[in-house]
């Protein structure tokens, strides 16, 4: 049995009004590809040996925090927006 893809997109709701909550420093970044691999929205991405982040991760973010749990190099600061910005989960 195959298994269906999931849009996380039409799972959430993003309420405006959220500042940057992900801070990427990168001078730290070693370019491991961690943040790349693991951000289900695909946010990240490698170019020339350095994460990026896309300039409207804040309208696309589901906030898991993931590739900052995994970045062993401390390159990315992740807070939760402030209360009543951000995603708010539909369904799941």
């Amino acid at each position: 049995m195959a298994e269906k893809e999931i849009d996380l997109r039409k799972m959430v709701k993003h309420v405006r009004g959220t500042v940057e909550f992900i801070h990427h420093d990168k001078a730290r970044c070693t370019g491991c590809g961690r943040c790349v691999n693991i951000c289900p929205m695909e946010l990240w991405e490698l170019k020339k040996s350095k994460a990026f982040i896309s300039p409207d991760y804040a309208e696309k973010c589901v906030e898991c925090g993931s590739c900052w749990l995994v970045c062993e190099s401390n390159a990315i600061e992740f807070s939760y927006p402030e209360g009543g910005t951000g995603v708010i989960w539909e369904y799941g």
